[in-house]
């Protein structure tokens, strides 16, 4: 092997970095190789260790590069991450390896024989400044209705993450009633920083198989390390933060004081990171006593979400038709228009809270409506 490539971070990033590296469909992929090693095994009738002593070095298929990406690693058997090294280099001599998030153990085996030929490269965030404050208050309004005080808090909180000295995340605690914009600012946050949000949502944290899944199990299980390996953005929301067990409060700590994440196959760096907490908590009292003063104390920001008035409601209203609406044939959009129901939502809207709710609603009612004159035509 003479080059080896490691990518951390998203997706899309790692994409762009082969395409910057000229790498093409032509390479090898990860699993075809393996598919490749197991057939001759099988041919040879003998087990892995006996493999080794198979192929002399002028009997290695040539391979220029070869790509092994994030979801592969869940593809194989444990043996073949344990024996990582030994098994891609058996029956292949690979000139570039290019691999994307792989476990602690791949890269504790290659680095214990290629150190010097491995070169790291991470995803590069886009980071918020004061300089652009003003853009993201804008794009924040765009996406949220009302929430003044809420939204200038959070303005308030990237000031302080873009201008502090230590590269630790900044976290940030919403609290409010269910469904006045908590989670549509967060993700309006990530949509501004051009990438799709990580939301991990805690309210079935209760069991063996989250335990597993924030702490690691078997590299083919999803995990809380490999989600935030291939985040987007440097936004992560925790959703319904208020229901995390207090077991799995270690975890956190780490976090939010280290700026990294370590479990039992992923070590995650989340320096200068952005999370978001959101809960149903009603006040600063009732806080501390669900989650602790540990875990409080490490919280940047406290903001809270207050319920909408029925003038931020009746535009949400009009966001939604227009959204719904824009989705429609002028066919289907004039029968919409023509039965006044974005009337009859603003007449009636002090009868909804939930703006989740509301627009569901507001998009079932559409396309009850349209159906029911579908198949009254037919």
């Amino acid at each position: 092997m003479t080059n080896v490539f490691i990518f951390i971070g998203a997706k899309q990033d790692f994409n762009n970095f082969l395409l910057e590296q000229d790498v093409d469909d032509s390479a090898l992929k990860f699993l075809d190789l393996i598919r490749q090693y197991n057939e001759l095994i099988r041919a040879a009738n003998v087990g892995f260790l006996d493999a080794e002593n198979l192929f002399a070095k002028s009997d290695k298929e040539e391979v220029e590069n070869c790509v092994v990406r994030a979801g592969d690693y869940a593809s194989v058997l444990e043996h073949v991450v344990t024996n990582f090294t030994q098994i891609i280099t058996m029956a292949h001599d690979i000139e570039n390896l290019y691999l994307h998030n792989p476990p602690k153990r791949i890269i504790e085996t290659l680095e214990s024989e290629f150190h010097s030929r491995i070169d790291y490269s991470y995803s590069k965030y886009k980071e918020i400044n004061k300089e652009n404050l003003k853009e993201v208050s804008n794009h924040l309004n765009s996406f949220v209705v009302g929430q003044i005080d809420a939204k200038r808090k959070v303005l308030s909180g990237l000031y302080r993450l873009s201008n502090k000295k230590d590269s630790k995340p900044v976290v940030m605690l919403f609290q409010g009633p269910s469904g006045v914009g908590k989670t549509e600012l967060a993700k309006a946050l990530s949509d501004y920083l051009g990438g799709s949000l990580l939301r991990i949502q805690f309210s079935m944290m209760q069991t063996n198989e989250a335990s597993n899944y924030i702490f690691g199990d078997q590299h083919s299980k999803s995990s809380f390390a490999k989600d935030l390996l291939q985040r987007e953005s440097n936004i992560v929301l925790l959703d319904e933060f208020d229901k995390v067990h207090p077991n799995f409060y270690n975890a956190f700590y780490e976090i939010f004081d280290e700026a990294k994440f370590t479990d039992l196959n992923y070590t995650v760096d989340v320096k200068n990171c952005l999370f978001i907490l959101t809960s149903n908590f009603k006040n600063q009292k009732e806080i501390i006593e669900k989650i602790g003063m540990p875990i409080y104390s490490r919280i940047s920001m406290n903001i809270h979400f207050d319920e909408l008035n029925d003038a931020e409601k009746k535009e949400v209203i009009s966001r939604s038709f227009e959204e719904v609406i824009s989705t429609l044939s002028s066919e289907e959009a004039e029968i919409i228009g023509n039965l006044k129901m974005k009337q009859w939502f603003i007449e009636n809207v002090s009868e909804y809270d939930n703006i989740r709710l509301l627009n569901s609603k507001i998009e079932e009612s559409v396309y009850d409506i349209l159906t029911s004159r579908l198949l009254n035509d037919d």
